[in-house]
Formats: structure tokens, sequence, C-alpha cells
């Protein structure tokens, strides 16, 4: 009680070793955590190395095969708007838009534009994975 009279509490007085323990003991942790994510990634180089190196493979077939599919699609639009043409020269703006009239932008597009990131972000690993290796 004689320490509640001075003005310190008794929370504060017991709060300040309690919190540095906590503190080093989380600080500890933190460095167990990347210690241990370190050596594992070391340990296992070439198997990361490796696998992003499939991985770019797979991503530029996919990125590949989408394109050539779209391709694929817009050469079966472009040649039956052509036959519409060579068949009928008096058609109204409304056939056309009926021929050519889809989605503005394609799915195969949007997949193809959305991967590109991630296949730097791949090429990035693999570099920097060559640079760690020749270390």
């Amino acid at each position: 009680m004689q320490r509640l009279r001075r003005g310190t509490s008794l929370f504060g007085s017991l709060a300040a070793p309690q919190l540095k323990k906590k503190a080093l003991n989380s600080w500890a942790a933190v460095q167990d955590t990347f210690f241990s994510t370190k050596d594992t990634f070391e340990r296992h180089r070439v198997v990361f190395t490796v696998g992003t190196s499939i991985a770019s493979v797979a991503t530029a077939w996919a990125g590949y095969s989408i394109r050539h599919y779209h391709e694929t699609k817009v050469d079966q639009r472009l040649e039956s708007i052509e036959r519409a043409m060579k068949d009928n020269y008096q058609f109204e703006h409304g056939e056309i838009k009926k021929i050519v009239g889809r989605e503005s932008s394609s799915t195969a597009a949007c997949i193809a534009t959305a991967a590109m990131p991630w296949v730097g972000e791949v090429e990035d690993g693999m570099q920097i994975g060559s640079l760690e290796g020749s270390r």
C-alpha cells in the first residue's frame, strides 16, 4: 500500500519488467522465424529455381495458347464479315453490328493482361535466385 500512496500504481511497477520480457520474447520469435525461413530457402535453392523456371515456361505456354485461341476467333469473325460483304453490298448498319457485335474485350485478352505482372515477378525471382546462386 505504500506504493499507492507515493503516486505510482501497482500495475506500473510490475508492467515494465513484464513488457520488456514480452518484447524480448517477441523479437526472439521473429528472429527464429526469419532464420528458419532463410535456412529453408538456402537448403532448397535448386528446387525453387527449377520450380520458378517451370512456372515461367507454363505461363509462357498458357499466354501463347490464349493468344493463339484469340487470334483464331478474330480471324473467324473477320472471315464472316468478309463473306457477308461479298455476298451482299446493300446491307444496313444494324446488320454489321449483328455480325460484329460481341463483347468489346475478350476473356482471352483479360487473362493475358492479368497474367503479365505475375510473369514479371517470376522472372525477377529467377534473376535474384541466379544472383544468389553465384555467390
